[in-house]
């Protein structure tokens, strides 16, 4: 009452006296305050009770009026005042005290409200950026402080203000000479490649898996800890400081998750500056890259071990939305799912805004050493079908997910390394085994997980699996280690008895008609190779051609066979794949195979021997597991290289004997297949009704669901059914085949005779 008569008369006074300079009513509001902690006793009174905050934002009010009266650059009295006089030092301690109670919010909101409104460059102003550090170092020191959201967004405010003016960051870098005794504990080799790594949080090695509130069990990892929670400080103080970070990590753990993703969004804002001493200081120097591979860990270890490929396939999470949780789709571990998809996201995100490339590897390898080696690769190398089929799952999803270059490449560095223990497999090679795995389902999930990285499209993954066995066209006829020893006839002879030498005469007929055809062959491929139509029409041909009609039932459906569907789909694959694939840079020709290094024994690599080797059993496996494989074979054939056309694509590229090939597997099935549909009754018959039930209902007809094979033979039935829908997906992938050699023949003539 007497404080709100108090001003009333003020106000008269001021109106009654002579009119006063911006500088002048600046100064007052100061000094209202100032002498507000000399006269006032009772430190108990909130702030929100006092006229201080009023005074506080009358004294930003001249300031911002003084900045947009005068020209750009100029200081204006009001701020010299405040620059000379340490008025922001002051005013940091008296947030510091919190006194009066509410004073610390007060605070916060003034020097937001300054470095968001103020435009002229403050933050070089030693008495400017050094009460804005030691104010930073004040957020997020308490948990669960009612002052979290004025914090949080004077804190972004900062790194918004850094955002424009990189060079500054040194400013709120602490110098290693200040704590020489912590460096020296701290320092790690300079050589080493590794995440530097905070003490362990107590972790429970006592079992390998846990349960959750549910009574689920979960996947765990005995080498990831479970405490996410602690205090950062504990360890940001035991290296040197980069404060706007530590304060940035103590307050993305805030149970408010408003608050959590606004520190998420300042550390993404700090990451993507254009500062290499600021970049090193966040990626090195601060808890940054442990904090986020353990929640990750924690994330991923709180997951169900027994989730379906199918459900974890469907979440599509992004970081900082809900989308995932509101999709109508529920299932059991949904939320946890989505918890760790999203987390994943942000911190492929936070990798791709790195600023630079030291910084972005740093993340990324972090990454891969402390959460793919440390806690998934223990959960891929597993021997639990329901925890192999789990991890698989989840590390397809975060394939298909990622999107930084740097940790798609950790990625596959994780997936292709050599094993540390020369005795035991890598996991690539492991994954490839489980790719004929006695479960169907671990097979598909398998299978899906290496038609993932291809559609990556990138050089590293198509290099290491497939390209560097292909560099020495080993597999050519014409390849220098394509050598035949000719034995001597004197060393036969003694072998032979009399008369044998001499051929009957319908053998000797066959070979003649043999060597006709062969010599024809010859005449058609060596026409072909210096006539580019006529080759591309023969190579559709082989295609199209090599199932007999009798083995064919798709005329019995439509007109032209689905040629058209095929044609067009190819062509937008097509497109969209040489878009990517035209940056790498791969060349368009290669020496001739006779000048290639000579190859005694052709090795076509273990993921190609995988990949052959399921296409060669297509009438023997369930049609879940034909469609994976024959999609990546032709995920394959659409890629732009022209060793892998040549090789793996193209049918009339002369080869060595005995190199198993693309198209003569299909040849081997061919004959395998009309064999085993002699011993059918009316196989033509079933052959169609089996194509009807898998067009109308999109799925395979064959009874019961996937899962483990017994120990015992498939039944007649399923043999059978298999036979028939093996037929059926050989038949539209050759179709699919002649289509994809077609558009990449019109698509390379057109490139080159635009």
């Amino acid at each position: 009452m007497f404080s709100k008569i108090g001003n009333i008369l003020q106000q008269a006074v001021d109106a009654l006296a002579p009119e006063s300079t911006p500088k002048d009513d600046f100064l007052y509001h100061w000094k209202c305050i100032t002498n507000f902690y000399v006269d006032n006793t009772d430190d108990k009174c909130p702030v929100s009770s006092t006229n201080i905050p009023s005074h506080l934002n009358q004294m930003l009010v001249f300031l911002v009026e003084e900045e947009q009266e005068r020209e750009s650059g100029n200081t204006g009295p009001c701020m010299e005042y405040l620059l000379q006089h340490k008025l922001l030092e002051t005013v940091h301690t008296l947030g510091r005290a919190d006194c009066p109670p509410g004073m610390k919010t007060q605070v916060l909101r003034f020097f937001t409200s300054l470095l968001g409104r103020i435009h002229q460059p403050l933050l070089p102003h030693v008495n400017v950026h050094r009460p804005v550090s030691k104010l930073v170092r004040v957020c997020g020191e308490v948990a669960a402080a009612p002052t979290e959201p004025e914090e949080i967004a004077f804190l972004c405010t900062v790194c918004a203000r850094l955002k424009q003016e990189p060079h500054l960051a040194h400013l709120f870098l602490r110098s290693k000479e200040q704590n020489p005794k912590t460096q020296k504990e701290m320092q790690y080799p300079s050589g080493s490649s590794s995440s530097p790594k905070p003490p362990r949080y107590d972790t429970n090695t006592a079992a390998d898996t846990k349960t959750s509130k549910g009574g689920a069990k979960t996947v765990s990892n005995p080498g990831a800890s479970n405490d996410s929670q602690g205090n950062l400080h504990s360890y940001a103080r035991k290296r040197e400081g980069y404060d706007l970070v530590d304060s940035l990590l103590n307050l993305s753990k805030s149970e408010d998750g408003r608050v959590a993703v606004k520190a998420c969004e300042g550390l993404m804002l700090l990451v993507s500056l254009q500062h290499k001493d600021a970049a090193r200081a966040l990626v090195q120097d601060t808890a940054l890259c442990y904090l986020l591979n353990l929640r990750l860990s924690s994330l991923f270890t709180a997951l169900p071990e027994d989730m379906d490929p199918v459900d974890v396939e469907s979440v599509e999470a992004k970081w900082g939305l809900d989308s995932g949780l509101h999709d109508g789709h529920k299932f059991k571990g949904k939320r946890a799912l989505v918890s760790f998809l999203s987390w994943f996201d942000y911190c492929d995100r936070l990798a791709a805004e790195g600023g630079s490339r030291e910084c972005r590897e740093y993340i990324s390898r972090s990454i891969r050493e402390e959460f793919f080696e440390q806690t998934l690769g223990p959960m891929l190398c597993a021997t639990n079908e329901r925890t192999i089929l789990t991890s698989t799952s989840i590390f397809a999803k975060l394939f298909y997910s990622v999107e930084c270059k740097d940790l798609l490449h950790e990625m596959l560095n994780f997936l292709l390394a050599e094993p540390k223990d020369q005795n035991s497999p890598s996991l690539l090679l492991r994954l490839l085994e489980r790719c004929d795995h006695l479960s169907d389902e671990i097979s598909i999930m398998s299978l899906q997980l290496f038609e993932t990285v291809l559609r990556k499209n990138d050089p590293m993954a198509i290099e290491a699996l497939i390209l560097k066995y292909l560099c020495d066209r080993g597999y050519h006829m014409e390849n220098p280690g394509n050598i035949v020893i000719q034995s001597e006839p004197a060393e036969l002879e003694w072998d032979l008895e009399p008369g044998l030498d001499v051929p009957p005469s319908d053998v000797a007929e066959a070979n003649r008609e043999a060597g006709v055809q062969e010599t024809e062959s010859r005449q058609a491929m060596n026409v072909a190779k210096y006539n580019p139509r006529l080759h591309v029409q023969q190579a559709v041909n082989c295609y199209l051609n090599v199932l007999p009609e009798a083995a064919k039932s798709s005329q019995t459906f439509d007109d032209d066979s689905g040629h058209d569907s095929y044609l067009r789909e190819a062509h937008r694959m097509y497109r969209d794949v040489q878009f990517v694939c035209g940056r790498f840079g791969w060349p368009k020709e290669f020496e001739s195979p006779e000048r290639c290094k000579a190859v005694a024994n052709f090795n076509e690599g273990p993921f190609m021997r995988m990949l052959l080797n399921k296409i060669s059993r297509l009438l023997d496996q369930p049609y879940e597991v034909n469609l994976v494989a024959t999609s990546i074979a032709s995920r394959l054939c659409l890629t732009p290289h022209s060793l892998l056309h040549e090789y793996f694509v193209d049918p009339l590229t002369p080869t060595r004997p005995n190199i198993k090939t693309l198209y003569g597997t299909i040849q081997q099935l061919t004959t395998e297949m009309m064999a085993r549909f002699a011993r059918v009754p009316n196989f033509k018959h079933k052959l169609v009704l089996t194509r009807k039930s898998l067009v109308g209902s999109n799925a395979s007809p064959a009874k019961g669901s996937l899962g483990s094979h017994s120990s015992q033979a498939m039944n007649v039935g399923n043999e059978l059914s298999h036979l028939l829908e093996g037929a059926i997906v050989l038949e539209e992938f050759c179709k699919e085949l002649a289509a994809i050699i077609f558009v990449k023949h019109h698509a390379t003539t057109a490139s080159t005779n635009p």
